[in-house]
């Protein structure tokens, strides 16, 4: 039986929720993220490396109506177990565009996929893009005062 997509979701654990971190450089953040990744033994230790060359080569950033959001992601086999970080920074991290990768932007919302199946990476990928249309809840998880909020949004918006 192929996993659902909810299998994902019920793994959004508190530790893996980041509010109001600072304005970092891109690097820094995604290298404080493979560490408590690495620390947890849910990544390879080939995580680090792979998920700065993914962004370097498929920036993920994206404008939304009021803020920009970033998916960053790698490949699956440097993956040992499917997880979610959300890392929120209402001042913005610069990013490069998706869709012009060339220019770059603020990200404020960052959603890190830890997949092991590449068709769940799709079906996940249309579950977040709908949520991101929605700029009430992306609002209410930007500004979220506390990790259970985030969590029960995601929960309540992803399955």
């Amino acid at each position: 039986m192929r996993p659902t997509v909810m299998s994902l979701n019920s793994r959004v654990e508190p530790e893996l929720v980041l509010l109001n971190e600072p304005p970092l450089d891109r690097n820094i953040l995604f290298n404080s993220v493979s560490k408590l990744l690495l620390s947890k033994n849910y990544v390879e230790q080939s995580y680090p490396e792979a998920l700065i060359a993914r962004e370097e080569n498929h920036p993920t950033a994206m404008q939304l109506e009021k803020m920009g959001v970033a998916i960053p992601h790698v490949d699956v086999e440097h993956v040992r177990e499917e997880k979610l970080v959300v890392v929120t920074c209402p001042e913005g991290i610069v990013f490069n565009q998706a869709e012009d990768p060339d220019s770059t932007m603020k990200v404020n919302v960052i959603f890190f996929l830890l997949l092991k199946e590449k068709d769940a990476h799709l079906e996940f990928l249309m579950k977040l893009i709908s949520l991101f249309q929605r700029s009430n809840e992306m609002d209410q998880i930007l500004w979220a005062k506390s990790k259970d909020d985030v969590m029960e949004l995601l929960a309540k918006n992803l399955y």
